[in-house]
Order: structure tokens, then C-alpha cells, then sequence
């Protein structure tokens, strides 16, 4: 099997499917998943490991029975979402934006992929144009019929809402990679994909990218998730006046189990 279950965590008693949100989120060896109910109560988290490089039918055998497994019935939820976590994107504003030439946006940022996903935002009246795995994601599409497909950098634009107060950084850590977002005064300003040759050097590409946008002020906040350790967090600390780890909307839950999870690890499944 192309996937086998990881981690799982449930809730006994949880509410029908059609007020369910089914969230995933998929990384370079696997994806997480979480179920909320419409007040965002979370019910169920899983993490899946395994090989992304299996047929279609494969992936698609593989992704039913495990969400079959976790008694997970997607067919039935109100709101079904897939979360790509790409290496190479571009935002295209709505008035430039033309779908026959989502390869060659692509091309203009620097990207060599072959292959071209796309989201829209209204938030911010743009398209995400992202490179993903196309079979994988098809097989996604067809085992869970009617999920929306989205990268990282449009997941996050739902945050702009926090932000209104104070100058706001995201940052999502992983292998070779830090994804930073921007907001200030309530707007997403800034999105993208930093690459960092080691740990130590994330924290100065993030800084970089508060001092090109002028949000050096007393109160402006660093959200960090992902692949983050306690000397990763320390290494922060002398840049900004305030770093929390970001935990998506994890708030509500009734399994004390969930207390166990690192859950700024999976913040993309949980915003």
C-alpha cells in the first residue's frame, strides 16, 4: 500500500458528516488530516506516511481505505480541502491572469516544473499558480469528489483576519524551504517560498523579508509553524519583539489526547 496511518487521534460520538470539514495537508513523504465540526471543534487529527510516486488507481485504493480506516467518510462533509505544500508558485492578479499561460507564469519565476496547478483568491482578486504533483493530486480528486485544491500561500491568506491589529509575519518551516506570508494593517502584502541552504540561515531570510516591507516595529509578531525545535525558536527571539508558535485554529476539542500533539506542526490542517 502506496500509505500506511502514522498517527490517529479520534473522538467518540462526533457529529454528521454534512457538518464536517475534512482538511489535508500534503508534504514531501506523506500528508496530515484533520475533521472539524462548523464551530471548529477539532475531532479527528491523522498523519499518513508513504510513497507519493503510485499510480493513480494505486493512490486512489490507498487514500479511500485509509480514510476508511480513521472511520472517515468524506463523501458526506460539508467541506473538503487539500492543501499542497508547493516549492515553486506565483501570484497572478485577476486582471493579467490568462489559464493558457499558467506554465509560462511559472517559467517567469524562476520555476523549471513542467506542471501547473492553479487557485484563485478573492480575497485578494488573484491566482495562485503552484507546481504539484498532477497524478497525486488527481488521485486526491477522484477518491474525494468535489475537494478544493489549494497551495500553502493561498491556505494562508485566511489569516489576513488576525492581523489587523499589528504588523503579522507566518512562517512555516520545513526541509530546505520557509514559507513566508506579510500582513499589515489586516491585507496580505507579501507571499512566497524562501529556499535555506541550512536551519541557521531561515531566520535571516525572514528578517529580510520584514526589513523589505518596512515592518520593524515594536509590535510586530512572528508567527512560526512547521518543522520547528526549541533551538530554532531561540534563534528568533533576538530578531522580533514577539514569536508564537502559530497552532492553525486548534482551540476546541473534547479527546485530551489531543494535548499530546505538537499541533503548530500541522498548522495547515488546522487553519
Amino acid at each position: 500500500m502506496p500509505y500506511t496511518l502514522k498517527n490517529l487521534i479520534t473522538t467518540e460520538g462526533s457529529s454528521a458528516s454534512y457538518e464536517k470539514r475534512l482538511s489535508i495537508c500534503l508534504e514531501a513523504d506523506g500528508f496530515s488530516f484533520t475533521e472539524t465540526t462548523a464551530d471548529g471543534t477539532l475531532l479527528t487529527f491523522g498523519e499518513a506516511v508513504g510513497n507519493h510516486a503510485a499510480s493513480i488507481t494505486d493512490a486512489t485504493g490507498a487514500i479511500k481505505g485509509l480514510f476508511a480506516e480513521a472511520s472517515i467518510r468524506p463523501m458526506g462533509n460539508k467541506h473538503l480541502e487539500l492543501t499542497v505544500v508547493s516549492d515553486e508558485s506565483v501570484w497572478v492578479p485577476d486582471e493579467l491572469y490568462t489559464p493558457a499561460s499558467n506554465r509560462q507564469y511559472l517559467k517567469l519565476a524562476g520555476a523549471s516544473a513542467s506542471s501547473a496547478l492553479t487557485c484563485r483568491c478573492a480575497q485578494i482578486q488573484s491566482t495562485a499558480v503552484f507546481s504539484a504533483n498532477e497524478q497525486l493530486v488527481m488521485a486526491f480528486k477522484v477518491a474525494l469528489p468535489g475537494v478544493a485544491v489549494m497551495n500553502q500561500h493561498a491556505r494562508v491568506v485566511s489569516l489576513a483576519p488576525l492581523s489587523a491589529s499589528h504588523p503579522v509575519l507566518f512562517s512555516y518551516w520545513r526541509k530546505g524551504r520557509v514559507d513566508v506570508a506579510a500582513f499589515v494593517d489586516g491585507r496580505y502584502i507579501f507571499g512566497n517560498t524562501l529556499a535555506v541552504e541550512n536551519p541557521d540561515e531561515a531566520p535571516y531570510r525572514v528578517v529580510e523579508v520584514m526589513k523589505a516591507y518596512d515592518m520593524e516595529k515594536p509590535d510586530v509578531e512572528l508567527l512560526v509553524s512547521g518543522d520547528v525545535d526549541r533551538d530554532r525558536y531561540a534563534q528568533l527571539r533576538p530578531f522580533f519583539p514577539k514569536v508564537t508558535l502559530f497552532n492553525g485554529n486548534f482551540g476546541k476539542y473534547s479527546n485530551p489526547r489531543f494535548r499530546t500533539l505538537h499541533t503548530y506542526r500541522y498548522a495547515l490542517a488546522l487553519i
